[in-house]
């Protein structure tokens, strides 16, 4: 496409009257060569505005993060709308100085755009990206040292969560690094300008990603970690620059200089945490300090049926230790020690409360000695404990949450008021368990209620950071599934409330917007008469109308939805859209789209029940080999048979996903569970399974017989690749019906055997691989 249409195209994308023509013109253009080349192009050009590049360098990153893995020869068939291998080159040599040129805005897409590139394309097709970062983190010229670092967060994160055998490109590349970005950052000590403590910053960040979840000893010693060690302390203790004194108060975390020393102490609390917190390292990591609760912990796991008769004498006797310990000022003679003691004593008694689980009576003594624990803590406000304490409460209602622990609601909120919003992701597995554990007695009080959407409300509107608020959504979204039927009519309006209006500020994430919409889209699911009036009467300033807003950023959105309980959400509300009798006009006018949307959404959720049965798959192998000689005298012969069924069933699985069963694009994030999907719903709950496949096929063909002419507006845009899309949903509804079937019938007859493992459980669901998994599972 010609650059001048192009730009003019991407301007028409902004008018409302121009929109659907220029957006077929660049649908109609994108797999040309030099689409995409063109495109960055446009998105560096200083000589255009504003709105134009950013229109460009959106465009650019959808069409980056939906088909730069086209290329990579994992599919087995012909990719569509991939990107010439042209366009590839020119934005691999391109995107780092685009990158590193570009103004902010332009920068946050650009840098999603590198991360999908360096996932696909790094080392295999693209080490000279190693050497760019090299040659600009060399250059005296400071300008560009934010930029590249921004490049540079890119390739680490890409490997944060790996192995520690699958992170050797990254950590060839950190031996370069590492030495550069040290003597960075003390070149910028002496600098307290805004430009310098903001690259300081992103180097903080680079190293929290390297080390969160493996420290790689081959890059870290004693002597570069005690000099990153006085980096750090430097940071910490330093001086804020006395301008800042006229900042409200609660203004000061977001300055620059303050978020500097967030992320110094984030790597300070986590090496201590996962490398140097008594009982928490693994052997590798030992000379990180403190060796009496590290032994006690080990005993405690070693030898947990002995240690449960005196688990409670024990946990006495550990929190009076932590009471003296932690009487220790900070000021004092080794009280940085006392501090990771106490830390550590801390962990070991959550490990005696793992230990004990199952003892409901010694649980409940237990709980007694930590609520004094919790309640000294919060009372006494010692911040560096929080994540601990909140975790020892965690691991109190798990189960059941009594009378106390719904005490202790109150006072975490009262911590939460005065203490800011940097503890609410450590507060949400707790407040998690209270929706969802006890929802009786959530609903018992309206205090409880009150309290627990006045935080999410606070953090929604606080402006805290993006992560926190996407739990604050989260847990809107697990009030309003959990409570489906229960008589929360009253405040699901509030919660769709606050969950759109905080679309109406600034987001830079998908995850943030997503997860907003969810909010909403939980309602729809939940009442759709509520969300719809709820929708109607919102006003917020200059918006449209809300009911449009909302409906056409969810359909924009809708390759957003990652995950399998977010896309699963995601097509429970379009199916409770499309099954209106009396629907909004913008439902009919974007009527096309709908079906596209939901077998996209199919397609994603096929991939992600694949992967988690691999998992599962894996999970059982470990189990079976840890008990393959009681297998073996039980199950004789046929457990080789079960195996192959299994592997058969896995196969089945990925067939259905269009993957190989050996592909490693499972892995991706697009079939991963996302980070939110451990806080689960009534509709991630096996035994109250809602599934949306036979939800999907019935609302259809109840819809065809019902209204047809709303049918042909939902299907008439289908093309042939759609329509079997469609008739495959079909038939996936009808063999997972079966299956459900199956399991029920199944349960009738052998489960007790089953779970006596014995052989004749499995004489009737040998020939359903399915049914297995999920006995063997329930099991």
């Amino acid at each position: 496409m010609d650059p001048d249409a192009l730009v003019e195209a991407l301007r028409g994308t902004m008018d409302p009257s121009l929109r659907e023509a220029a957006e077929r013109q660049l649908n109609e253009g994108h797999t040309q060569v030099c689409f995409v080349s063109t495109l960055l192009q446009i998105t560096m050009s200083d000589q255009l505005d504003l709105p134009v590049r950013q229109a460009g360098v959106i465009y650019l990153k959808n069409m980056i993060t939906q088909h730069w893995s086209d290329g990579d020869g994992s599919g087995t068939e012909t990719p569509v709308n991939n990107i010439p291998d042209e366009d590839r080159q020119f934005i691999r040599d391109s995107i780092v100085e685009a990158i590193i040129h570009s103004p902010e805005r332009i920068r946050v897409q650009l840098t999603t755009c590198i991360h999908h590139m360096i996932k696909h394309d790094y080392p295999g097709k693209w080490t000279t990206i190693v050497d760019k970062i090299g040659f600009y983190l060399q250059s005296d010229n400071r300008a560009g040292w934010l930029g590249i670092l921004l490049c540079l967060y890119q390739l680490v994160k890409n490997y944060e969560y790996k192995k520690p055998e699958e992170r050797a490109p990254l950590v060839a590349a950190m031996h370069i690094f590492m030495p550069m970005l040290k003597d960075r950052f003390i070149q910028l000590l002496p600098d307290h300008s805004v430009d310098s403590v903001l690259v300081q910053k992103q180097i903080f960040k680079i190293l929290y990603a390297l080390f969160q979840y493996n420290l790689p000893l081959e890059l870290i010693n004693r002597q570069n970690l005690t000099e990153w060690m006085e980096i750090l302390k430097t940071v910490v203790d330093r001086d804020v620059p006395p301008e800042t004194a006229q900042i409200k108060e609660d203004e000061l975390p977001e300055l620059p200089w303050w978020k500097c020393k967030k992320w110094a102490l984030h790597i300070l609390a986590r090496l201590f945490e996962r490398y140097g917190s008594p009982g928490n390292t693994t052997k590798e990591y030992t000379e990180f300090n403190d060796d009496l609760t590290n032994v006690i912990q080990k005993m405690i796991c070693e030898y947990s049926e002995e240690v449960t008769p005196i688990a409670v004498e024990m946990t006495q006797h550990l929190a009076m230790t932590f009471n003296q310990v932690i009487q220790t000022g900070p000021d004092e003679e080794g009280g940085d020690d006392k501090a990771v003691t106490a830390m550590g004593i801390l962990n070991t008694i959550d490990t005696l409360l793992s230990v004990v689980e199952d003892h409901k009576e010694i649980t409940q003594q237990l709980e007694g000695i930590c609520l004094q624990v919790i309640g000294t803590v919060l009372h006494q406000h010692v911040l560096e404990f929080y994540e601990e304490i909140l975790s020892l409460a965690h691991s109190l209602t798990c189960q059941q949450v009594s009378h106390q622990m719904w005490e202790l609601l109150p006072l975490v909120y009262e911590v939460f008021q005065q203490d800011g919003f940097d503890y609410f992701t450590d507060m949400m597995p707790l407040l998690h368990n209270y929706v969802t554990v006890d929802t009786d007695a959530l609903l018992s009080q309206t205090k409880y209620l009150e309290i627990i959407y006045s935080m999410c409300k606070k953090v929604l509107t606080g402006d805290p950071g993006e992560d926190p608020e996407c739990h604050a959504a989260k847990l809107l979204e697990v009030i309003i599934l959990q409570c489906k039927g229960r008589g929360i009519d009253q405040v699901v309006p509030l919660f769709v409330a606050t969950a759109l209006e905080r679309l109406t500020r600034e987001v830079k994430t998908s995850e943030l917007r997503t997860m907003c919409l969810q909010v909403a889209i939980a309602a729809l699911y939940y009442s759709p008469h509520i969300l719809l009036t709820t929708l109607e009467n919102l006003r917020f300033p200059n918006t449209e109308s809300i009911t449009n807003q909302f409906i056409t950023r969810w359909l924009k959105d809708v390759d957003c939805f990652l995950g399998l309980h977010d896309r699963k959400m995601c097509i429970l509300g379009l199916c409770a859209l499309i099954d209106l009798e009396h629907r909004p006009q913008i439902v009919n006018e974007l009527a096309v789209q709908l079906l596209p949307a939901a077998i996209l959404l199919f397609n994603g959720l096929k991939r992600a029940y694949a992967c988690r049965a691999e998992h599962e798959n894996d999970e059982d192998d470990d189990d079976e080999d840890r008990e393959e000689d009681d297998d073996n005298a039980e199950l004789g012969s046929d457990e080789d048979d079960i195996d192959e069924e299994g592997q058969e069933y896995l196969e089945m699985l990925a067939k259905q996903a269009g993957e190989d069963g050996d592909d490693e694009d499972w892995e991706d994030d697009d079939a991963e569970e996302t980070a939110l999907e451990g806080y689960t719903t009534n509709i991630d709950d096996e035994d109250n399974f809602v599934d949306e496949y036979q939800i999907f096929k019935a609302i259809l063909q109840n819809i065809q017989s019902r209204d047809p002419a709303w049918y042909q507006a939902l299907t008439q845009a289908l093309n042939e690749e759609q329509k079997k899309h469609l008739q495959d949903i079909g038939t996936l509804a009808d063999q997972r019906r079966a299956d459900a079937l199956g399991v029920q019938k199944c349960c009738r007859t052998c489960f007790g055997a089953l779970k006596s493992s014995s052989s004749q459980a499995f004489g009737w669901c040998m020939d359903e691989p399915s049914i297995y998994t999920t006995l063997k599972k329930k099991s």
